[in-house]
């Protein structure tokens, strides 16, 4: 396997890592608005820091792929 195809592989991986991100990211948001008015203190919080580091996640991952599509587009 080439350096290109392994490239590839590694863009795909992080695209599936990418994608997972989003939905528990969305599914949290979706779960702090339909239970924003029922539920308070820390069981509000927690789940609002852990969409905090998830979107900290897509971001980085973001950063990454680009990266790594600069260094395809180099060899």
């Amino acid at each position: 396997m080439g350096k290109i195809d392994k490239q590839k592989e590694a863009i795909g991986y992080l695209k599936i890592i990418f994608s997972i991100l989003v939905a528990i990211d969305l599914s949290l948001v979706a779960w702090i608005f339909n239970n924003s008015d029922t539920t308070e203190g820390l069981r509000l919080i927690v789940p609002s820091i852990i969409v905090l580091l998830v979107t900290i996640a897509l971001i980085v991952a973001n950063k990454v792929i680009l990266k790594k599509i600069d260094k395809l587009e180099d060899m």
